[in-house]
């Protein structure tokens, strides 16, 4: 993983990272760092990993991934595209072709989901989208009182449980979670999240493969 392992202890890629988490506390979102960026790229690798993608195309992807929310130190708000021009300035001092780094770039521009009739850039991609849009989990709010949790906040410290399996004979990805319905219910979470998970079912098929969701062992795609 030549280029992830220069990116993934790169000081400067840290700092903005970082500052990426501390805008999102003071605006009381989810955690969006990172942790965030470190568990976005190990699910890259397992999705590619387990589909026979070359190490080349997954260090891009792992790349990619632990990058795409870089943007967020400046603003949310196009911060796909933001992050594009932060990620440059990052990739053009360590070593890597012009070809890779188009490649993470062209990832890290194309990972939103604001745009619901469109599909991922290249397989790479949608293994970057799938793995940022089904992190959904407890240990990413960022509030201590649960008197001042919005709706994000209670989905996600209402999901105990958070698994991504690749299921090589079937060609399915399935995300599997466990929520605390004493906290929010299913509905909750569906009103929340539908446009990421279709966004994660055109994601799969870029793949060559379905994805399915089960939540509190109920299959519902």
């Amino acid at each position: 993983m030549k280029i992830f392992d220069q990116i993934k202890n790169n000081k400067e890629a840290l700092t903005y990272l970082k500052q990426a988490d501390e805008n999102f506390k003071a605006l009381g979102y989810t955690e969006q760092g990172i942790l965030h960026a470190h568990f976005t790229s190990q699910q890259v690798y397992k999705i590619l990993s387990s589909l026979g993608f070359s190490l080349e195309d997954i260090d891009i992807a792992m790349t990619a991934g632990f990058l795409h929310d870089i943007g967020c130190c400046i603003s949310y708000k196009n911060h796909s595209q933001q992050g594009t021009f932060v990620a440059n300035k990052i990739l053009s001092k360590i070593n890597i072709s012009d070809e890779e780094k188009i490649k993470i770039l062209s990832i890290i521009g194309s990972h939103e989901d604001t745009d619901l009739e469109m599909f991922p850039i290249s397989e790479l991609a949608a293994a970057v989208s799938i793995a940022d849009k089904t992190d959904v989990r407890r240990q990413r709010v960022i509030k201590t009182d649960f008197k001042y949790f919005d709706q994000y906040d209670r989905v996600h410290y209402a999901v105990v449980d958070n698994s991504l399996d690749i299921i090589d004979i079937s060609k399915v990805i399935r995300l599997s979670i466990r929520i605390d319905e004493e906290i929010c219910s299913v509905l909750e979470y569906f009103e929340l999240f539908l446009s990421r998970i279709n966004f994660c079912r055109r994601a799969a098929g870029k793949l060559g493969v379905n994805f399915e969701l089960y939540i509190n062992d109920v299959k519902y795609l």
